[in-house]
């Protein structure tokens, strides 16, 4: 039976009324799904087989969608266990307490969807090399082609803002730091990229991806309402006067206008310089994003977003994405890491 939007109970420490603690219960009834069970019962045999009968640039073009997938899903977990927990116990939020409790669950289930990506990742392609050794914490290096399409800037973006404003716990910079994190990286690139495994099904006998990312896409839904709720709060008080709040809105403007050519980054994956393989579309892919850049931050923030600046952002990008060697600048990379992997074998001396 599904659980009352307003518990008819109450408690005297925690607001059980409070939207937060709504999320939190959210997060306790459909956030704890079992990635180990999730593998027994479905199993990566069928994944397995197919991928082994996909050509070669199928398999590249699913690799390109999952290795931004685990860079992403690592980044967004490190950001919520280190600096997002503060974030949410700064003075300029009224909930504090739910709040808090509801960070438990969400980071929760961010290192989840790492756990699911990383393992699927090395037990069905068990070939791409993640140079997770190049890190003493295990984040190794990012994947090649991550850092290869410029996704590595917007990650390291959210890292650089979401520490910024767990320090400072001014309102501006959280606003700008949930901007990136919830509305950027969970509402555009992560949609984009449901929306592309969604596609790739029609073509691709994947269930236990399928299976995971149908998970993780409900888990993810409840972090973009949490971000929505929160920039909701911030923008209330500014519009209410309250001289240090002043700013939040441009704040939030500021960081999309910033932040969104990453879509073309991410959406490189599946246009005609790749050969589209799996028939994702670049062109769908990004209708996708402007309605949910309309959704999140027109209708459901109350902003006024210049949709052609925006637009023209993500094009300017999208054309300097097509003169770029794509391949030549994983090789790069790959270079670069095993010239690391080198130093770091013989104990820093360089070869």
């Amino acid at each position: 039976m599904a659980r009352q939007a307003t518990p008819t109970y109450r408690a005297e420490r925690i607001d059980t009324t409070s939207k937060w603690y709504d999320l939190f219960q959210k997060g306790v009834e459909l956030g704890t799904w079992n990635v180990e069970k999730l593998f027994d019962e479905v199993g990566f045999e069928q994944d397995r087989e197919t991928w082994a009968e996909l050509d070669d640039d199928e398999r590249k073009q699913i690799r390109f969608l999952l290795s931004g997938f685990l860079d992403g899903e690592f980044a967004v977990g490190e950001d919520a266990s280190h600096h997002l927990q503060r974030i949410m116990d700064a003075d300029c939020f009224d909930d504090n307490e739910e709040m808090a409790m509801y960070m438990t669950m969400f980071t929760l289930t961010e290192h989840k969807h790492t756990q699911f990506v990383d393992t699927y990742m090395h037990e069905v392609m068990g070939d791409q090399d993640m140079y997770a050794e190049l890190n003493p914490n295990r984040g190794g290096a990012r994947v090649p082609v991550v850092q290869a399409t410029g996704l590595n800037e917007i990650f390291d973006r959210q890292g650089m803002l979401t520490a910024r404003a767990a320090h400072s716990e001014d309102p501006v910079d959280i606003a700008r730091a949930l901007t990136v994190y919830h509305m950027t990286v969970e509402g555009l690139l992560a949609r984009a990229g449901f929306y592309a495994i969604n596609k790739l099904s029609v073509n691709a006998d994947l269930p236990l991806l399928n299976h995971g990312f149908k998970f993780i896409s409900t888990d993810e839904g409840r972090h973009i309402t949490h971000g929505v709720e929160a920039l909701t709060q911030l923008i209330e008080k500014e519009e209410a006067g309250k001289p240090e709040f002043q700013g939040v809105q441009q704040g939030i403007l500021d960081e999309l206008y910033e932040t969104v050519p990453a879509v073309a980054d991410f959406g490189y994956m599946f246009t005609d310089a790749v050969d589209d393989p799996l028939e994702i579309g670049y062109d769908d892919l990004i209708l996708r994003v402007g309605n949910l850049i309309d959704g999140l931050y027109n209708e459901t923030l109350g902003l006024d977003i210049a949709y052609r600046d925006v637009v023209g952002r993500v094009q300017d990008r999208y054309l300097e994405c097509l003169e770029m060697d794509l391949d030549a600048e994983i090789e790069q990379y790959q270079e670069v890491y095993q010239k690391k992997r080198g130093v770091a074998a013989d104990g820093g001396v360089g070869r």
